[in-house]
């Protein structure tokens, strides 16, 4: 399997982030994982990768819709009012404890959310998105 260069955790959830990292380190699918807890704080992360490429623009982001303030909505909206869907190949995948049916549909209707897993990540999880996300296989 191809190996991601980088992948970017958006969540304000401590726990679940570093539950999150452990899944991501036993699969052993990138060489970098970061982690934002806030929406602020990971569009600066993304505009510092994209101009500065040090660490580099994500290949795959892990991003939750519920954080206080700003939500997942909102990252995505910032993502596109930067041109990040035309400038960059990242997946976005909203991890989400969200079960509501309307949250799903709003997130799917941005093309670059591949997918919507529901919080904790599994090893399985993660190895059926990976088979079925053309973008993040390489």
């Amino acid at each position: 399997m191809h190996k991601l260069n980088h992948i970017l955790i958006v969540d304000d959830d401590e726990i679940n982030n570093v539950f999150t990292q452990i899944i991501l380190e036993d699969a052993d699918i990138s060489h970098r994982t970061s982690v934002c807890q806030s929406v602020p704080e990971a569009f600066d992360f993304l505009r510092n990768s994209e101009q500065h490429q040090e660490p580099s623009f994500p290949d795959l982001i892990l991003l939750d819709l519920t954080m206080p303030y700003h939500d997942g909505f909102t990252f995505l909206e910032y993502y596109y009012q930067a041109g990040f869907q035309e400038t960059q190949d990242a997946v976005i995948i909203i991890l989400s404890s969200s079960e509501e049916e309307e949250l799903k549909k709003r997130a799917l209707s941005y093309c670059v959310v591949q997918g919507f897993l529901q919080k904790p990540l599994s090893l399985v999880m993660l190895q059926n998105l990976l088979s079925t996300t053309a973008k993040v296989q390489g």
